[in-house]
């Protein structure tokens, strides 16, 4: 059979044995040598209109050739080269065949990229991911995805001929404010300017104990000396560092202090500082702390700060500060993992949360001379570190080099710039989706062509009073952007949902123009449907295109339609995915019959607990699943808590009046899918509701210890929250 074939292509027999004899002196062969920037053993060819796909395949077959992949419908094909023969004599080969229009080697690009020497950068995913396994795991799909990094090496690569001469001048100084910095450190003290102790109130920023160890670990993410053959690479390998120490040890624990901060906030503005890196924050708003702040904008002064690692959409839960302060200076970032995706712990927001960046499992300088290896880290040794704290300043260094690639960059600019550059995220990342830009592309940013920079600064619901969604009613969105960079023309809007059944019926005439700085509301009408299951978040897609097409960007908010009734219990459940450990529903009471009580019940089968606020949903900032031991914070300004340490949760409200409550409930157990049930009803001052009133709890009561009754008993919580609003700002830190 095989020579009636060869005897139907006369040809494809004298091909077969010039490629079996090779190496023969093709004509061709001559021009890829000795030069072979082309894959050994592969070439692509293209087949001509209308050719026999059958005889292209016979020949490929008696050539030896198998198809690797095809592109463009089957019209290419990469096919791998047999080991008896060669590229140049198998394309002479191909050439001669009637179906093919041409062939070619795969040829290798080259990347235009710079690589420093450093030993460990190998282990550096986040500024360069080629795949590297997860440290704490052998499971390959939790190894880092190719990509899924800041595109350091390109953008170092100011020419792309391989030589690193973007990594920074030293013309920029970065103060990062923390616990403490290791001056020394061989990898960092070359980069190191003069800083102050503002908790002690002396020059010396050192730590006096191996504990305050966080600011090393941060400054070496940032600015690491890259190139020097130790070591780590920071992301600006030439920066100025001023390390302003404010952490001091109070009984055996490292806190970080409002007015050490604040100082070192003045210090960082006097003494020449363009951008802060600050890996730290707190639950509570401080009016003395925003004043600094402004005084910082005011200045022209970035602030870079970390979103906080309590796994919580700041769009909703609000209490992170400085992450949230409305100033325009700042950029908060959440922290992305190996796959591309917001880590587990991040807290995130595509309002409050700017950009985000690698944040798990990184290599950095530690106090003593060292670096966080993966040494043994399946076997106890260390992971690396992780938290927001380190895709903090991961994105300021990269602001850091866009200060010294860009000298006469404002704050408004170095902002814009790692927003629009930022990148949704390989493979169906979600950092697009719940930050304003993505996770940082450090190249990108640093080669944008000046432009607009829309952004979604606030939404509103314009409807009954409740400012939620309804089913059945009509509505406008009220949301209002701010264009961070040069002014826009003829903008542009429309909006799209999913997720929910939320109709846009129209769409806001165009902006004339908004320039620097400016802010305008876009209204848009809507109708809400009837869900289909009693808990449900949206994701809203505001499409933005203004300059004639010029610019165009999708930014992105998140809203609940979560509604309760008297007397029907609501079933749902909680972390069906990364990032689903809080829901929160709203009732509208309109009347209270005189003598009643306002009663909300759970029930599940592991801890969850529910906030209860009327007139506005309750804030929180809430580690979730943090033993007693571990001092961990459980902030709120809910009016009522039920906190017990089972899912048979009770709050009791002695004497409610009309308006709208709303109940968040969390799962503090972090259990995967864990369904639970939500019932509120009126009782009787008389009724005991403790019984079996609560229908929901009854299903559950033989695994409860009765849950936790939170009534006129109120102000023990309000005591409680009042000692947790005295603790001092946590340093943003997650251990794998």
């Amino acid at each position: 059979m095989n020579t009636q074939t060869l005897m139907r292509h006369p040809t494809d027999m004298l091909l077969v044995m010039a490629v079996v004899a090779l190496p023969i002196g093709f004509a061709e062969a001559a021009q890829y040598a000795p030069y072979q920037g082309y894959v050994p053993d592969e070439v692509i060819v293209q087949y001509r209109d209308g050719a026999n796909m059958l005889h292209a395949k016979s020949a490929r077959q008696r050539l030896g050739l198998r198809v690797r992949r095809t592109l463009a419908q089957g019209q290419i094909e990469l096919l791998e080269v047999p080991a008896f023969t060669d590229v140049p004599g198998v394309i002479a080969a191909l050439r001669q065949q009637a179906e093919v229009a041409w062939a070619e080697p795969n040829y290798i690009r080259k990347r235009h990229a710079a690589f420093p020497n450093d030993p460990l950068f190998t282990h550096q995913w986040g500024l360069h991911s080629t795949g590297q396994a997860n440290f704490a795991t052998d499971d390959p799909e939790l190894a880092s995805i190719v990509g899924a990094d800041m595109n350091l090496p390109q953008a170092w690569d100011r020419d792309g001929d391989d030589v690193a001469d973007r990594t920074g001048n030293g013309n920029v100084i970065v103060a990062i404010i923390d616990d403490a910095i290791d001056t020394g450190h061989p990898d960092l003290a070359a980069n190191i300017v003069p800083g102050a102790d503002l908790a002690g109130d002396d020059a010396d920023p050192n730590p006096e104990n191996p504990i305050l160890d966080h600011g090393t670990l941060v400054t070496g993410a940032l600015g690491a000396i890259g190139d020097n053959g130790i070591g780590v690479a920071g992301v600006a390998w030439n920066v100025k560092l001023m390390p302003l120490k404010v952490g001091r040890i109070r009984d055996g624990e490292v806190i970080l202090d409002s007015a050490s901060i604040l100082a070192a906030y003045d210090y960082a503005r006097t003494h020449g500082a363009r951008i802060i890196n600050a890996s730290y924050g707190g639950p509570d708003f401080s009016q003395a702390e925003f004043d600094a702040i402004r005084r910082l904008e005011q200045a022209g002064v970035l602030l870079v700060t970390s979103a906080g690692n309590s796994d919580s959409n700041l769009d909703y839960s609000v209490a992170a500060y400085p992450a949230n302060y409305d100033a325009s200076n700042i950029v908060t970032v959440a922290a992305t993992n190996r796959q591309d995706n917001i880590a587990s712990f991040s807290q995130y927001g595509p309002i409050a949360t700017d950009v985000a960046a690698p944040g798990l499992q990184i290599v950095t300088t530690t106090v003593g001379g060292g670096w966080s290896t993966p040494n043994d880290c399946m076997n106890g040794g260390s992971c690396g570190v992780s938290g927001t704290s380190f895709a903090s300043p991961y994105t300021a260094g990269v602001a850091a080099l866009i200060a010294m690639t860009h000298p006469t960059a404002t704050y408004r600019e170095i902002k814009a710039r790692l927003i629009e550059g930022a990148e949704d995220g390989v493979n169906g990342g979600d950092a697009g989706l719940l930050t304003a830009g993505g996770r940082i592309d450090a190249d990108n940013s640093l080669d944008l062509t000046p432009g607009p920079s829309l952004v979604v600064h606030a939404v509103r619901l314009i409807d009954d009073g409740n400012h939620r969604l309804d089913p059945g009613e009509s509505l406008t969105l009220e949301i209002d952007i701010e264009n961070l960079w040069q002014p826009a023309t003829n903008i542009e809007a429309t909006l799209s949902v999913s997720g929910i059944p939320v109709t846009i019926t129209s769409a806001p005439p165009p902006l004339a123009e908004l320039g620097t700085g400016g802010r305008a509301t876009l209204r848009f009408p809507a109708r809400v449907g009837t869900p289909t299951v009693p808990h449900a978040e949206g994701d809203f897609a505001l499409e933005l295109r203004a300059n004639a097409g010029g610019y165009q960007t999708q930014r992105h908010f998140r809203l609940e339609l979560a509604k309760l009734a008297l007397g029907m219990p609501r079933s749902a459940r909680l972390s069906t995915g990364l990032h689903d450990e809080f829901h929160t529903y709203h009732l509208d009471l309109t009347t209270v019959p005189a003598d009643n009580r306002l009663v909300f019940c759970t029930a599940a089968p592991a801890d969850i607990d529910i906030l209860v606020k009327r007139g506005t949903p309750p804030q929180y900032n809430i580690d979730l699943g943090a033993p007693p031991e571990d001092d961990p914070t459980y902030f709120t300004d809910a009016d009522h808590i039920g906190g017990a340490e089972d899912g048979a949760e009770r709050v009791v409200i002695d004497r409610p009046v009309a308006g709208t409550y709303y109940v968040t409930v969390l799962n503090y157990a972090l259990e995967d899918q864990l369904e639970y049930t939500l019932e509120t009803f009126l009782a009787p001052a008389g009724q005991d509701v403790r019984g079996a009133t609560c229908s929901v709890e009854a299903q559950h009561r033989g695994s409860s210890s009765g849950g936790g009754v939170i009534g006129s008993g109120a102000l023990v919580w309000a005591m409680v929250l009042l000692a947790a609003r005295l603790r001092m700002s946590r340093r943003k830190t997650r251990q794998p």
